[in-house]
This record gives C-alpha cells, sequence and structure tokens, in this order.
C-alpha cells in the first residue's frame, strides 16, 4: 500500500517544477499578487458616454429696423430672423429693441435704440395688445424723428409682423413704483392720441415704404 501523502507531496512536486520551468524560460514569476490591467490604447477602448445637447430650435420670424433713403428719410424696412425660443411676441419684440445685427448693419440697415429698454410681458385680449416696458431708457428721449421712429418700429411689427396673434391695437405700458402706467406713444402721422390711447401702424405710414403700407 502506497503511503497516504504520497497525492500532495507529488502535487507539490509538479508546482515546483512548473515554477523553475517558468524561470528557465525567461518568464518572470511574482512572489506575491499583482494588478494586470494595462492602459488600453484608443482604438480597444469602449466608446465614452457623450454629453453633447442637441443644438436648441429656432424659428424663422420678420421685424422692423430702418434704412435711410436716398433721400434722406429714415424708413421701416422688414427684414427676416432666425431666433431662438418659442417664437413669442415677447421674444420677437425683445429683437426690435436689440438693434441690426452686424450683417444687418453692413448692410445699410439701422435702429434709433440704445441699451436700456426691455419688454417683461405682453397681453393680447381682443386685438389689443399691451407691450409692458421695464423703462424708456433704450429710446431717444427727445421728440424726434428718431423717437417716433422707435415707436414705429415696435408698434409696425406687433401689428404687421407678429404671425398667428390678430393685432390690430398696441398700447405700450411703462413699469412704475408697482403699477403699470400707460404712455402717450407718438406718432408720424395722424392726430395724436390722446394720453395712453393705443395705437396701430396706420399711425406711421409715412414711415413705410410704398409697397409695405397697410
Amino acid at each position: 500500500m502506497r503511503p497516504l501523502s504520497y497525492r500532495p507531496l507529488a502535487l507539490a512536486g509538479i508546482v515546483v517544477t512548473a515554477a523553475l520551468s517558468l524561470g528557465a524560460c525567461g518568464i518572470p514569476v511574482d512572489e506575491s499578487t499583482r494588478d494586470l490591467a494595462v492602459d488600453l490604447p484608443d482604438a480597444l477602448l469602449p466608446p465614452a458616454a457623450t454629453t453633447t445637447k442637441p443644438p436648441a430650435p429656432t424659428e424663422a420670424v420678420q421685424i422692423y429696423l430702418a434704412r435711410v433713403s436716398d433721400d434722406g428719410r429714415q424708413m421701416l424696412e422688414a427684414v427676416s430672423r432666425n431666433i431662438k425660443g418659442d417664437g413669442s411676441i415677447n421674444v420677437i419684440l425683445a429683437e426690435v429693441l436689440a438693434g441690426p445685427n452686424t450683417d444687418e448693419q453692413e448692410a445699410g440697415l439701422i435702429s434709433p435704440f440704445a441699451e436700456g429698454s426691455q419688454v417683461i410681458g405682453t397681453v393680447l385680449v381682443d386685438g389689443l395688445l399691451e407691450v409692458h416696458l421695464d423703462t424708456l431708457e433704450g429710446f431717444p428721449q427727445d421728440d424726434s424723428a428718431s423717437n417716433r421712429l422707435a415707436f414705429a418700429m415696435l408698434v409696425c411689427t406687433a401689428d404687421q409682423l407678429v404671425m398667428g396673434a390678430e393685432i390690430n391695437q398696441i398700447v405700450v405700458l411703462l413699469e412704475g413704483s408697482g403699477d403699470l402706467e400707460a404712455i402717450n406713444v407718438p406718432v408720424s402721422d395722424g392726430e395724436p392720441p390722446e394720453e395712453g390711447a393705443p395705437v396701430a401702424c396706420a399711425n406711421y405710414l409715412s414711415l413705410l415704404p410704398d409697397d409695405l403700407e397697410k
């Protein structure tokens, strides 16, 4: 009968022999475990998760800017804009206050607006549009052709160019101490409106090219 310790001793011998063989072949044998993880080349790495967001949708709208005509008059001119947002009246009128971009300036378009005024809200009821402004600082401050042009750009854009809304008249309200107060909008044609009365693009026909008159 073979001794009971034969198999363990034989297995140990095999392990020792294998280790010696590996060493003889030039393959290093570690005395302890080690991390075999390596840096994979980029081609073997799994694709990284992307965080790129799709571009925000844009909408084509029209607004009125202005141009100096050959005879030296300031006239309204409709231009197209691709804007980000929902195409609401607020967003469209904010584009009017922003004035011409670089390309539009190079094309000769102008605006009497300066920085300082923002549209803070609009309300449309039965064809009457209320335009709420925070201040008139962005408008020319004197009773001049430029002041009337600024209001013409705002009023005629709302009256003629806002699509999908039935707008017949516009009243401009200014934010005061907790309240909104309708202002007297200067016009270029017809009788001056009563204090705080609504106006329409028909009050600025002399500022429209013949083919754009309403």
